[in-house]
């Protein structure tokens, strides 16, 4: 047999063989985490404990008691056993009390029976089909659902024997590991992969091909661009879910698997789960905000340098760097300087685009089949990589014909199936610790707690672009988005006349911007709409830019030979670009989550004096300014022509000059003070835990009590604690005779179980007494001692940190979530202009099977004051103590796992 048969053999058996074992991974078998709780730890001795579980509801339950524990818990309060706080019992959970001789079950399920004389054996068990109560075997109650389990609670101190008894097993199952089955799969699949890729190699080598001649050649804006993005690594604000994702990459190492953490019963994130793994293996070089975003600059100087090549194997003069430059940095930095996912999907979106086009360029079989793995990656690594496949549907039919050039059908299967098989690696990476089971039960937790947008929602994202008062509307993500947007309709315009006319459109243009719009239309398929996704067209998008920007005007010459532009044609162009760049200038200098510390202009669209970005006219005259210097230059009829692009790269630069500068500024200013970007700058590695040092939160310390309710007041700042009902608290300030000098009425109008602190006003000139009288629930007055909240929190402490600011307080240790089951907190630092609204958002709510959705049932929370030191003033930070009501792993927790098939579930 020839060698190149041989070769063609090989590249079938390979390729077909990882087509087969990469569509056999998610169905792979998996070991899955089976825990159970078994309570009490002592028999003879019950202690009632926490036990938050994150799935809520158990996987299968069987708790056991006689009567003899029936009685005792009459005896000693009531309590035979509860899943949550007796005192807040609710429909969601299951309580067991003791009451007159009678047993009263309610929650979930409802008993009410007289309890039998002598013995008797009660057993409540259940399972996903639902919960069953029996009585010496006999079924006395049902209930379709399983209870929430928050806690294991009872009243009884001593039993005789083994009379209660409760096992629970923990539903953990997207805790999962390969079986070793599985692990023998991943080796076949990473060999044959390996081997199919080799033969595209050799069938490269066998056919003569033209040599590549571009080398890159650095120029100063080689060294501009990524000294920016550098600085940026200081300087720039949060992004949308630094804190959140930064979360969930912190708890891989004790839960073993990628979870939503903060809400949605901690479902599990397979396939989109590799990029967690990789942010959790970094976070052992610290938390600090400076760290977190080094992977986040590695991936934006590998896409700018591999934009440099696709742009410069077109164009090598001067201009053709900055003004790719100027796209870059207007795509790239309010949308990918940060810890979530769209960095590394534009860095793979842009190597495919480059990899397809220099694989068609030179007729390179390899480079096609690195395009696919690497789109691949790119698709594994968020539901926004959808866009990395862009490149490929673009470049379908020129790889088409190289995968079919000189060859016969069975040449044609072994390219293909070649070429396919680098996509081996995105699916080890997505499917290595999990399974299709894990997806598809994700996507139905999800789907029942949150919802998820579809294709025909795309309108919202769009919306959300285009709310003026929204951080996710602000001028700079606008700018590369909207501008993009005007261009493709251009795009499109010139390609079309261009093909009437037979007039060649540039590869790589037409490449770059078909695979812009595709990966626009890819976008609606994502199963949110927030305008952060669009930070994963950064690469492709601004390739586009660069070279609509400097391919338009030769392509406008060539398609009017070079004769004046019908005015039609001009006016639609300047009118649109113009009405665009208006828009775009009116989003607000607003950043999501952000206090915006020194920021100059905060809160309204960018402006330099009375030179407004927002109003047309001011575009529209520099166009008029620029077409006018062209034309004294010597470029006659076109000069209105070419004033377009150099317009819109004044815009850009324009952008990045103020979004840069704005924060350089905010730097300057808080040098003295604290701000997040000053902290960067000056303490890179967080040594003073960021955000923590800046704000400061009130302890109380008793005041000396004087007769008749009286308290020596001091010079510090005077609290109460309140709860319950919205009664007013009444206050009084006296002179040491008990002349009262003022008084007044203190009420929140919240009516809540958390103990909220009211602030008195200052007592008056003279006052050295202080009383308070009211009919609600209050605690006397207290002198409040401001304290860093770095010194505030105990390092080893578990501390819930709102999701919207978690990544600013790095010191912090979050609570843990482990085997399915919640650590308790003992503090929280949340997000809310009030002390009640910091606990409404969506992680304290059980409704979203929220991480903190027990708290508010099962410990006592005190919010304390809180301020941000050298910044008077109300910001959205509430600080809380927590105490629970019960002890913590007062439980035996056993290790079980089960091997199943990548489909099936835990049985």
């Amino acid at each position: 047999m020839p060698k190149k048969r041989r070769l063609l053999a090989v590249a079938v058996v390979s390729g077909a063989l990882t087509v087969l074992l990469s569509a056999l991974m998610p169905l792979a078998p998996v070991t899955i985490n089976d825990p159970t709780v078994s309570w009490p730890a002592t028999a003879s001795a019950p202690r009632s404990t926490m036990l938050a579980l994150s799935a809520y509801r158990p996987f299968e339950m069987d708790a056991r008691f006689g009567c003899g524990a029936v009685r005792a818990a009459q005896a000693s309060g009531g309590v035979v056993f509860a899943t949550i706080d007796p005192a807040a019992a609710g429909q969601r959970g299951l309580v067991v009390q003791a009451a007159n001789g009678r047993l009263l079950i309610s929650g979930v399920a409802t008993v009410d029976e007289p309890v039998p004389a002598g013995d008797c054996t009660y057993q409540i068990r259940g399972d996903r089909g639902g919960l069953s109560i029996l009585r010496d075997g006999t079924e006395i109650g049902r209930s379709a659902a399983m209870p929430d389990v928050h806690v294991l609670a009872t009243s009884i101190t001593s039993l005789a024997g083994a009379d209660l008894s409760v096992r629970i097993r923990v539903d953990d199952q997207f805790s999962t590991s390969p079986a070793p089955l599985k692990i023998l799969l991943m080796v076949l699949l990473a060999l044959a992969a390996a081997t199919a890729f080799a033969c595209l190699v050799l069938l490269d080598r066998r056919v003569r091909r033209e040599p590549g001649g571009f080398r890159l050649r650095l120029s100063p804006i080689d060294l501009v661009v990524p000294a920016i993005m550098l600085l940026w690594l200081f300087l720039a604000p949060m992004s949308d879910d630094d804190g959140y994702y930064s979360a969930m990459a912190k708890n891989v190492p004790f839960e073993g698997y990628v979870g939503n953490y903060y809400q949605i019963l901690n479902q599990g994130f397979t396939p989109f789960s590799w990029f967690y793994y990789f942010l959790a293996k970094w976070q052992v070089f610290g938390f600090a905000p400076v760290v977190l975003r080094i992977p986040a600059l590695l991936f934006g100087l590998v896409t700018w340098f591999a934009a440099r090549h696709y742009v410069t194997g077109k164009f090598t003069g001067r201009f053709s760097g900055v003004v790719l430059g100027a796209a870059f940095l207007v795509w790239w930095l309010p949308l990918d300087m940060g810890v979530r996912p769209e960095g590394v999907v534009t860095m793979c979106g842009m190597l495919a685009l480059l990899a397809v086009t220099v694989a068609v360029e030179r007729q390179r079989l390899a480079l096609l089949g690195a395009a696919v793995g690497i789109a691949a990656i790119g698709f594994f690594a968020h539901p926004t990589g959808f866009t990395t496949l862009a490149p490929l549907l673009a470049g379908l039919p020129f790889a088409w014909k190289l995968l079919t050039k000189d060859a016969g059908w069975r040449t044609i299967v072994a390219r293909t199936l070649a070429v396919l098989s680098p996509a081996a690696v995105a699916m080890i990476m997505a499917f290595s610790d999990g399974a299709l089971r894990d997806f598809l039960y994700a996507q139905e937790i999800f789907k029942k707690m949150a919802g998820s947008d579809t294709w025909y929602t795309e309108f919202a994202r769009w919306m959300f672009l285009l709310n003026q008062g929204d951080a996710m509307a602000n001028y700079a993500k606008r700018a590369p988005v909207l501008v993009c947007v005007v261009l493709l309709v251009w795009f499109v315009v010139l390609v079309t006349a261009a093909r009437a006319r037979r007039i060649d459109v540039p590869p790589r243009l037409a490449l770059a911007g078909w695979s812009t719009l595709f990966a626009f239309f890819l976008l609606w398929f994502t199963p949110s709409k927030w305008t952060h996704h669009f930070g994963s067209l950064a690469g492709i998008g601004s390739v586009f830019l660069a070279l609509m920007l400097l391919s338009s005007v030769p392509l406008i010459r060539e398609l009017t030979n070079d004769r004046r532009v019908p005015v039609p044609v001009l006016l639609g162009g300047v009118v649109s670009v113009v009405a665009m760049l208006g828009l775009a200038g009116h989003g607000a200098n607003l950043w999501p989550y952000s206090w915006h510390l020194g920021l100059p202009s905060a809160g309204v669209p960018p402006h330099v004096s009375v030179l407004k970005f927002d109003k047309p006219y001011w575009w529209l005259l520099l166009i008029a300014v620029v077409a006018f210097v062209l034309h004294r230059r010597g470029k006659g009829s076109y000069a209105p022509v070419i004033a377009i692009p150099v317009v819109v790269v004044m815009f850009f630069a324009a952008n990045i000059t103020y979004l840069v500068g704005g924060f350089a500024v905010a730097t300057a200013r808080t040098l003295d003070t604290w701000s997040p970007w000053a902290a960067s700058v000056q303490d890179p590695l967080a040594a003073r835990c960021a955000a923590a040092d800046a704000i400061e939160v009130a302890t109380p310390r008793p005041l000396v009590p004087l007769p008749d309710r009286w308290f020596a007041i001091q010079t510090d700042q005077l609290a109460t604690v309140v709860t319950g009902k919205p009664a007013p608290v009444t206050y009084e300030y006296a002179t040491s005779n008990a002349e009262v000098l003022s008084t007044g009425k203190l009420t929140d109008g919240v009516d809540s179980t958390l103990r909220r602190t009211l602030v008195l006003p200052p007592a008056p000139a003279g006052a050295t007494q202080v009383r308070l009288t009211g009919e609600g629930e209050f605690t006397p007055p207290a002198a409040q001692k401001y304290l860093p909240l770095r010194e505030f929190l105990p390092r080893e402490s578990a501390v819930g940190v709102a999701w919207q600011f978690a990544f600013l307080f790095p010191c912090q240790r979050q609570p843990r979530v482990q085997n399915g089951v919640i650590e308790p907190i003992s503090y929280a630092v949340q997000y809310g202009n009030t002390q009640w609204l910091g606990l409404t958002d969506a992680t304290w709510q059980p409704v979203r099977g929220a991480l903190f959705g027990d708290v508010l049932a099962t410990q006592e929370v005190t919010a304390l004051p809180v301020r941000m030191r050298d910044f008077p003033g109300a910001y959205p930070i509430q600080v809380y103590q927590t105490k629970p009501l019960h002890e913590t792993g007062q439980y035996t927790l056993t290790h079980d796992s089960q091997t199943r098939m990548g489909w099936e579930g835990i049985r």
